[in-house]
């Protein structure tokens, strides 16, 4: 029996297939999600639109999305593995926003679940290779209930289709551009201090993603909310300060 294993990142690709040498199956394969669904476009579901929006960052950025996103729906939709299981957590917005687009896209196909999440670790893409190994083998089969309901949900969030994707007590909700405005703003000072220092403050009391957050720090200083001494987007050099 073949078995694909599809995980919502690359670090926990690396990870599964360390584990997978000295464990389950040495000839598994691991599928890694490319991109974060937690933020940007997700209607109506075509690649390109995501890799025309991170191409409209600036180089200074690092953001690019290339062909590997059609690469791994193509993957996904054509499979001739008899198992597949994919890992996820709830208590991330990214890896639950990769579930839930996951499920809808292998539609009424039998897969097995894997969802970690349990304190201390939070995501599939911090659990060491030890972690994982101990994990393989854990999967149950998805529910007809869990799969219609999760097929719903990403269905809702891709007609609100909003810029972000937040982990709430019901599941994965839609929010604003502005949704993190406030917090950065509060963790910026009268004083300067680097960008990274305070998207660090935000990304630690949210679990997200850096580059977003970056985006917003950039676009306050464009609206004059935030003051930079450099261009913003240098986020290892600029600083940022409120105004007086």
């Amino acid at each position: 029996m073949s078995t694909l294993h599809i995980v919502p990142s690359e670090p926990a690709a690396g990870s599964l297939r360390v584990a997978l040498r000295s464990g389950e199956d040495p000839y598994a394969r691991v599928l890694a999600f490319p991109d974060n669904f937690s933020f940007g476009p997700i209607a109506p579901g075509d690649p390109m639109v995501r890799m025309q929006w991170w191409g409209a960052f600036p180089p200074a950025a690092g953001a690019s999305l290339g062909p590997e996103l059609p690469e791994f729906w193509r993957t996904l939709e054509t499979t001739g593995d008899d198992r597949v299981v994919v890992w996820f957590s709830r208590r991330t917005a990214d890896e639950l926003a990769f579930f839930l687009a996951v499920t809808e896209r292998l539609g009424a196909r039998p897969f097995e679940v894997i969802e970690v999440g349990h304190p201390p670790v939070r995501a599939v893409a911090a659990l060491s290779p030890d972690q994982m190994a101990n994990l393989l083998g854990s999967g149950h089969p998805i529910t007809d209930d869990q799969r219609a309901s999760s097929q719903q949900h990403w269905r809702q969030l891709m007609g609100e289709n909003a810029t972000f994707r937040v982990v709430v007590g019901t599941g994965l909700a839609s929010a604003p551009a502005d949704h993190f405005d406030a917090q950065l703003l509060a963790a910026a000072a009268s004083r300067w201090q680097p960008v990274h220092r305070i998207v660090g403050q935000v990304m630690g009391d949210n679990n997200i993603a850096d580059m977003p957050l970056f985006w917003r720090v950039a676009t306050l200083v464009a609206t004059g909310e935030l003051i930079a001494d450099g261009d913003p987007w240098a986020v290892r050099t600029t600083k940022v300060r409120l105004p007086e």
